[in-house]
């Protein structure tokens, strides 16, 4: 879906870093940073000038190649790694900080939650974690949910017409998920996205975390 639109010299997402990275950025612990789901770049980016060892992952090549394109331009380096993330494989406590953004929504919960379980071991003591997901709130639910969409699992769902499975958070399984974690940020928000397409809104739940 989203590969005609990376191969277009816009940025789908837009250039802008998530804010709530900008804000923590100085008490995270610096060393390697993994973006799952990097898209195009944005948060990769802003990693990487504050001295991070970044590695991007996503399944797209198209994104991915924006990625070192703008790390050639500021003079970074960045590691891009073309991959789904269903099979994403990670070493134990290698990163620093691992995050998320819109991406393993678009998995099954049962494949969320072995994500969750690979990126909590890989986190080393004292790491990050950052998530941006959508919620049980966000407007698309609501429209699944007249469509009469089966549910697959809890809050999880098939759309056929893009070939995809979408699940929507609550912040409960969130905590639940991360209850041995120091919970810095867990807040649900209404967003105006501006990246793509025409303004509209989504709810969003964003969690930043420390490993204990």
């Amino acid at each position: 879906m989203l590969e005609k639109e990376y191969k277009k010299n816009k940025h789908y997402w837009g250039l802008k870093s998530s804010p709530t990275l900008e804000k923590y950025i100085n008490e995270i612990p610096k060393g390697k940073a993994l973006d799952i789901g990097a898209g195009e770049g944005r948060n990769s980016i802003f990693l990487a000038k504050n001295e991070f060892d970044v590695t991007a992952i996503d399944k797209i090549k198209q994104g991915l190649d924006k990625i070192k394109k703008l790390a050639k331009k500021y003079d970074l380096t960045i590691k891009t790694e073309l991959c789904d993330i269903k099979n994403l494989k990670l070493k134990k406590e290698e990163y620093s900080l691992i995050i998320s953004v819109s991406t393993i929504d678009f998995l099954k919960k049962n494949e969320i939650n072995t994500i969750l379980d690979k990126i909590k071991n890989s986190l080393k003591l004292n790491g990050f974690i950052y998530l941006s997901v959508f919620s049980i709130k966000d407007p698309l639910l609501k429209l699944i949910k007249e469509k009469k969409l089966k549910e697959i699992e809890k809050n999880t769902f098939y759309l056929p017409k893009f070939k995809i499975y979408r699940h929507f958070f609550t912040k409960t399984e969130i905590k639940e998920k991360f209850k041995d974690f120091n919970i810095i940020l867990l807040k649900q928000k209404e967003i105006l996205d501006t990246g793509h397409d025409k303004p509209h809104y989504h709810n969003i739940i964003e969690f930043l975390a420390q490993k204990k």
